[in-house]
């Protein structure tokens, strides 16, 4: 039986998870304050008693405060279910993960109506208005649907993508300062035909998901995944440190290091990442038509791309470019080994790189 994947509740995890179910609430508790208003606008306060049937202490402005209420009270539960629960049946069948989500908010509705039914409502089960009962909970389940698709959408996109996409910030290409982090997984083809495809799929699965927590530990984003790469990118604001990539890199591993035990279980094999890491100004535009995405263009990713390839170690290894250990090379947490001479294909002008080792390492070539 496959082990529990044991997270590390990093602080940055821990903001991340409240401000999802921050989100889930506003978005619960705007709808149903939403559902109030367009139910009781128009009427007085004796057209609502007399329509909706309602005890004598009910008015309009106690009905707003008991939909904030209520929806902020049942918002909790759902929003636990899609942070934790629901993440952890993807993998389940279609129907089965429909079956869960449904009963949820099955169960959440039926809190909603007892609660109506025994202190608001002022009349018996024959005069019960069942047509109200219906539309809340049609209205709740597309409410829900809405917010599935809001958090698909933002996980989709990635952390720091998210608003850019839909306030279409880039619709007139900007110049901006990023680093770059290009994570490529050693030795990857003998492993694909030694695990065969689908089981080397899961093993990307597992790397990646743990590639997420040290991402928020060290507040990087996600720029893409090509194959058994990921490429990560911070933006250089006022106070950035620069050794945050390096020090993500070297969290990364530690992860790893610390599910040894499952991957080898699991895998037979201990994966390993080589890296390499540049900064400096590239083009950023959203392009794209019937699919959009946000795109950098530049020679700080193409000296990234060709940097990496100067790695030949099978240990974890990782390379900077100059224009990087500029920003770096006064940090008394790594030590730096020049490559000169390089001869990178299409780029004439970069003829050195540095390979990273955190202090007190002796070899500056493979990282134990």
């Amino acid at each position: 039986m496959e082990k529990i994947r044991a997270k590390n509740w990093s602080y940055n995890k821990k903001i991340y998870n409240l401000k999802e179910l921050l989100l889930i609430m506003f978005l619960w508790i705007g709808a149903a304050l939403l559902y109030v208003f367009i139910k009781i606008n128009e009427l007085s306060e004796t057209q609502l008693t007399e329509v909706y049937q309602l005890q004598h202490w009910v008015s309009g402005v106690r009905i707003y405060v008991i939909a904030f209420l209520m929806s902020w009270l049942i918002s909790i539960p759902i929003g636990i279910m899609h942070l934790f629960a629901y993440p952890a049946i993807t993998r389940r069948s279609f129907g089965f993960i429909l079956a869960i989500r449904l009963l949820n908010l099955l169960l959440l509705i039926g809190f909603a109506l007892f609660f109506y039914y025994f202190f608001i409502f002022d009349g018996n089960i024959h005069s019960f208005n069942f047509s109200l009962i219906i539309s809340a909970s049609v209205y709740a389940l597309l409410t829900e649907s809405f917010i599935t698709i809001i958090l698909l959408l933002k996980r989709n996109l990635g952390v720091g993508f998210f608003s850019d996409f839909f306030t279409s910030n880039y619709l007139d290409p900007s110049k901006e300062e990023r680093v770059f982090l290009f994570l490529d997984m050693i030795d990857s083809t003998p492993l694909v035909q030694h695990l065969g495809s689908y089981e080397f799929s899961n093993l990307m699965q597992d790397c990646f998901a743990d590639l997420s927590d040290a991402v928020l530990e060290y507040n990087g984003t996600i720029y893409q995944f090509v194959g058994d790469e990921a490429v990560i990118i911070w933006k250089t604001k006022d106070g950035f440190r620069f050794s945050n990539s390096l020090d993500f890199y070297y969290a990364y591993l530690r992860i790893l290091e610390s599910r040894k035990d499952y991957y080898i279980q699991k895998y037979g094999i201990l994966p390993k990442f080589r890296a390499a890491v540049n900064s400096g100004k590239v083009t950023i535009a959203l392009v794209g038509d019937i699919k959009r995405e946000i795109a950098y263009y530049g020679s700080v990713l193409n000296i990234c791309s060709r940097i990496q390839k100067l790695s030949h170690s099978d240990q974890n290894q990782i390379i900077v470019s100059e224009s990087f250990f500029e920003q770096v090379q006064y940090s008394k947490s790594y030590s730096f080994y020049a490559l000169t001479g390089l001869e990178l294909k299409g780029i004439p002008d970069i003829k050195t790189a540095y390979v990273v080792q955190p202090a007190g390492f002796s070899n500056p070539l493979v990282l134990q």
